[in-house]
């Protein structure tokens, strides 16, 4: 995949990371030239020290041949701007990070991949790691209004032994079970061992009540 990355903030430098190590083609762009060399001492990158909103410096980047365009500067101007010269170039697809909320309609839109308010995800993933420490892995969805996430079943659960219908888990229901490195796709007469992990999808507001479930 050819990529272009925009900012190289802590997001943009982990994206560098992460888009060489699959071996992806990828052209760095931000306005700092400190940032920019460093990145090229790094990794086997294009950098390209400049105005990303600006059409010559897409253009330097070749975005008429890019598969895709990720803009993760903090300015919500900037990032829509970015992504909607890349298009118009012929950028295959654009993605951006949303910093304020109601920013969101225009990205929307304009047709561009969003990531709402990285900070924000980072908070809610830090507290709900806190008040659910049996919780392993989470997303949010459905702009929080459903949760997805694996938890491991406590010896002391009252879901030990129990089938999946034997459970009361009103507003989620269980999409995956990993036990002894085996993936189980379950039915409803699988029963639960301690040490299962348990993926779940729920509403976000009865995920508390289900996670109690398989906790002490």
């Amino acid at each position: 995949m050819y990529l272009i990355i925009v900012g190289l903030g802590g997001i943009g430098k982990n994206l560098v990371n992460i888009a060489t190590r699959d071996k992806n083609d990828v052209v760095v762009i931000d306005e700092n030239e400190k940032r920019c060399k460093e990145i090229a001492e790094q990794y086997d990158v294009l950098t390209i020290v400049g105005d990303a909103t600006q059409k010559s410096t897409l253009e330097e980047a070749n975005a008429q041949r890019a598969d895709a365009l990720i803009a993760t500067t903090s300015d919500d101007a900037d990032n829509l701007m970015m992504a909607l010269t890349a298009k118009e170039l012929g950028t295959k697809n654009t993605v951006a990070i949303v910093n304020q909320e109601e920013h969101v309609e225009m990205f929307k839109k304009a047709d561009v991949v969003m990531l709402e308010n990285p900070d924000m995800t980072v908070a809610r993933h830090l507290y709900i790691s806190a008040k659910r420490p049996r919780i392993k892995d989470f997303i949010t969805i459905g702009r929080g209004k459903a949760d997805i996430f694996e938890v491991v079943v406590s010896e002391n659960s009252r879901a030990v032994g129990k089938e999946l219908s034997e459970l009361n888990m009103k507003g989620g229901t269980v999409v995956a079970i990993e036990r002894n490195d085996e993936l189980i796709l379950p039915s409803g007469d699988i029963p639960l061992q301690a040490g299962d992990h348990v993926t779940v999808f729920a509403k976000a507001k009865e995920a508390d009540k289900i996670n109690a479930l398989f906790s002490p």
